[in-house]
């Protein structure tokens, strides 16, 4: 079959009736799992497209394959890998990974064909005719002129105008269109290549049609598969194409395409009814269509009063019983009632839609497999799918641009308003994440069929969206929240980062993360103190006397217009700390007890005592233990030996007045390490530095850590640093109202409790306390989210990682968290506290 398509040019392409089409790549709008309000305002921008078109148009959703070499290519993008070797062995791995399952994407467009005023209602068929006959003769073919083209792109550039920008229509390239093409041709048999993203094969050349778009043969109900003729029951019995490489013709593509031919009699209820743009659910891979014709108001009530016109002289016609139960009253009374529709709303349209479906495979016998899953799926919802073996080549040619809408195909027409068929949501998607970074997820939220890559670009994030660089994990123990942020956090060290994570886990499994990063450090706070977090010893003269002091303030009780404040400012002026000799808080410690002479020196020694003389305090005290270096690649704060006030302790001034010294020592040590840890990250803006914090509920029951907390997580983007918070419980452990807002990437994992699920619902769409939250959801959350089988098999290894996520673009999705595929990398961060039986096991 010679290609309809007689030339092409960036946005346009001529045809052989005479018809120039125009064709767009359309985006699709955010939608699964978005808040209510979010879907109303995706199916008003629905509307609006309709209401914007007039006349014929075709819609095309299509499923691309993504090529693994391109997901790694955009891994590597920006690093340098001979510096990063760690980095390079992780992507190595993910592309062997890749390679074995198949990942992609939807990709939308929208083709019309453009008027042809005047004259060139003659003269556009009457030059085709002439290309079709110099085809015949072999002679060369002339392309479209110069003028020509620019007359047609300000055509299809006034179309684009009236578009809503929330799709950001924009001229299809000559590559993307002959990517369409090339799809249509070898559905089903994995060879697509990725869609081309950028540019034209050649703008200038105007090219062809023929020297880019390869020809297809199209064998109705697969006829060369039999040696011999079919009967025409036979036929019927095949209800699909044979698509046949020309070039390559053992390389067949079997295609069924199915109609939607009824749809719910008792309407439908919307959000929950997207039937097109939740087709994906269904499990079925498969491309959908949609030839559509759009009237105007003004045609459609006159159409409607000659309809009733001709009712009345049908009234008329007949005698008094035979008007009794006719049929004419139900045509009279819907018509009636589609009209007050029209009525109601000005802006309101006809449209006049067929939407199809295509199902394809290498063998026939998988295409009518998938084309009977389809129809299940279809009918659970009441619409019904209809397979029609007659005109499968005209249904495959109503699949593409440029092709006149056969007659079939306005046979299956279902005729609504723009608003009603809105709420079908084509243009719909689930994509999550950054275009380049460290894969951290593949996106599942339309079945595990098609995952689609998840990228995390913390660094690169910063730069182009003007929102806080922070991430939360919520879930409960053992659904993979530490696993998630280990690998968030590795994943970048890995690529030139820097990591400081707060551990309180007994085993110490960001210590054993960190494990086989050259040059980290651990700080164990413990009596086995190897490294020390003396802030006078590791912070340059400029900060450490006023971190110092902020930490002997809360350790100490100082009050800020006691005797006690004054005399800690007057012995941490660097010039006083110089004369005598001060480089610690050991030594600032035994000067207050020797030889300081002010008031208070003497009181204020002993405190320091009480807390320097616990077991743990020598990991800040002790002049002997060496001091933690700062600018090492990744340091781990080992702190499950330390007590922290409870959240009754602080609120409750008896509580407080009574706190034990241990619990002292752990409000003000967490204090000093988010400070230390807002130093290190702020110190460098041209390097991503990451501060973590598993189990935030620690860190943040100390008011002055929680308040640092704030601060970093504000003033963060400004200084490439990025924070990292784990919890059980986003409402109670993540600070203030204003903190929980501020994180913009969210993820929610397993929640077995309902009302833990449906707070960290609440928190992953940003509602307030108490809102009520979706049902389904909640038993998604609860249920539907790596379900643990049993107490012996945990989760299953294919469920692992599975959550809710909330993207840098405020997009949810429903995605599998990537763990590091390096096999020495994966251990260590998956390593988790022992179970009871003393084995170690892994969420």
């Amino acid at each position: 079959m010679l290609s309809h398509i007689s030339a092409l040019t960036d946005g346009l392409m001529w045809t052989r009736s005479g018809t120039v089409w125009a064709v767009w790549r359309v985006s699709p709008i955010p939608y699964a799992y978005q808040p209510d309000d979010k879907k109303h305002a995706a199916r008003r921008h629905h509307t609006a497209l309709y209401r914007a078109l007039r006349g014929e148009s075709l819609h095309l959703g299509l499923v691309a394959a993504t090529d693994p070499v391109s997901v790694v290519e955009a891994m590597v993008d920006g690093v340098d890998l001979a510096a990063h070797e760690a980095w390079a062995a992780e992507c190595n791995a993910t592309l062997d990974f890749l390679e074995n399952i198949e990942i992609g994407r939807r990709v939308y467009w929208i083709a019309a064909p453009l008027p042809n005023p005047g004259a060139k209602a003659v003269l556009e068929p009457l030059q085709a005719s002439w290309a079709g006959l110099k085809d015949q003769l072999m002679l060369p073919r002339a392309v479209p002129s110069r003028h020509a083209i620019g007359e047609r792109a300000a055509q299809a550039e006034a179309l684009r105008k009236e578009m809503p920008g929330a799709f950001d229509p924009r001229p299809a390239s000559v590559a993307e269109m002959a990517w369409m093409f090339g799809h249509a041709m070898q559905r089903g048999l994995g060879l697509d290549t990725d869609v081309p993203v950028h540019g034209s094969l050649d703008a200038e050349l105007h090219l062809t049609g023929a020297s880019v778009l390869p020809a297809v043969l199209v064998d109705p109900a697969g006829q060369t598969d039999s040696a011999k003729r079919l009967t025409p029951m036979q036929i019927l019995q095949r209800p699909y194409v044979k698509v046949i490489d020309a070039e390559s013709p053992e390389r067949a593509s079997y295609q069924s395409t199915l109609v939607v031919s009824d749809t719910p009699s008792g309407g439908i209820v919307y959000p929950g009814c997207e039937w097109i743009g939740r087709v994906d659910e269904s499990s079925v891979p498969c491309d959908w269509a949609i030839r559509m014709t759009v009237r105007s108001r003004e045609e459609v009530t006159g159409r409607n009063r000659r309809a009733v016109r001709t009712l009345n002289d049908q009234f008329d016609q007949r005698s008094e019983e035979e008007r009794a139960g006719s049929s004419l009253d139900g045509t009279a009374r819907a018509l009636g009632e589609y009209q007050a529709v029209m009525d109601a709303d000005e802006l309101e349209v006809e449209v006049d839609a067929t939407t199809m479906f295509t199902v394809s495979g290498p063998t026939a016998e998988r295409v009518l497999d998938d084309a009977r899953d389809l129809t299940k799926y279809f009918a659970a919802m009441q619409f019904k799918l209809r397979t029609d073996p007659t005109v499968q080549p005209q249904l495959f040619d109503a699949t593409l641009p440029g092709m006149p809408t056969p007659r079939a195909v306005r046979e299956y027409s279902q005729i609504t308003t723009a608003r009603y068929f809105a709420a079908a949501v084509p243009f719909a998607t689930t994509d999550l994440g950054d275009t380049s970074g460290s894969l951290f997820a593949l996106e599942i939220s339309n079945g595990a069929s098609r995952p689609n890559p998840v990228f995390v670009n913390l660094g690169g994030a910063s730069d182009k969206l003007d929102v806080a660089l922070a991430m939360g994990f919520v879930g409960e123990l053992g659904s993979g929240k530490s696993v998630s942020m280990k690998s968030v956090a590795m994943d970048n060290v890995d690529r030139g980062a820097t990591l400081m994570a707060v551990d309180h886990t007994e085993m110490g499994e960001w210590c054993i993360a960190v494990s086989e990063i050259p040059g980290s450090q651990v700080v164990e706070i413990s009596e086995n103190a190897e490294r020390s977090l003396d802030p006078l010893r590791i912070l340059p003269p400029a900060q450490a006397p006023r971190v110092t002091r902020a930490f002997l303030s809360v350790l100490l009780s100082v009050q800020t217009k006691s005797e006690q404040n004054v005399l800690l400012s007057k012995v941490l002026q660097q010039n006083y700390m110089t004369r005598y000799g001060i480089t610690s808080l050991g030594s600032l410690a035994r000067h207050l007890e020797a030889e300081c002479e002010l008031p208070g020196a003497g009181v204020l020694a002993d405190e320091m005592r009480i807390f320097s003389e616990l077991d743990f305090g020598s990991a800040i005290f002790d002049d002997a233990v060496p001091p933690v270096d700062l600018t090492a690649p990744a340091i781990v704060l080992h702190t499950h030996k330390m007590q922290l006030p409870s959240k009754a302790d602080m609120e409750h001034g008896h509580l407080f007045a009574e706190l034990k010294a241990e619990k002292v020592f752990g409000r003000a040590a967490f204090a000093l390490i988010a400070a230390l840890a807002r130093y290190r990250c702020f110190a460098d803006r041209t390097r991503l530095d990451i501060f973590a914090a598993d189990e935030a509920s620690k860190t943040m029951s100390s008011p002055e850590a929680a308040e640092e907390i704030g601060m970093f997580i504000r003033d963060g983007r400004k200084h490439k640093a990025a924070l990292l918070l784990g919890s059980h419980d986003a409402e109670e452990d993540f600070g203030n109202e204003v903190v929980r807002g501020l994180i913009p990437f969210r993820v929610l994992l397993r929640h077995r409790d309902e009302n833990l699920a449906r707070r960290g619902l609440r928190w992953l769409h940003g509602l307030p306390q108490n809102a009520p939250v979706d049902p389904l959801l909640v038993k998604l959350v609860t249920e539907g989210t790596a379900p643990v089988v049993d107490a012996t098999v945990g989760v299953p290894e294919e469920r692992r990682g599975e959550c809710l996520v909330r993207d840098f673009q405020a997009r949810y999705g429903r995605a599998k968290v990537m763990a590091p595929l390096v096999e020495t990398r994966a251990v260590t961060v998956k390593t988790t506290p022992t179970s009871s039986t003393g084995t170690v096991v892994h969420s």
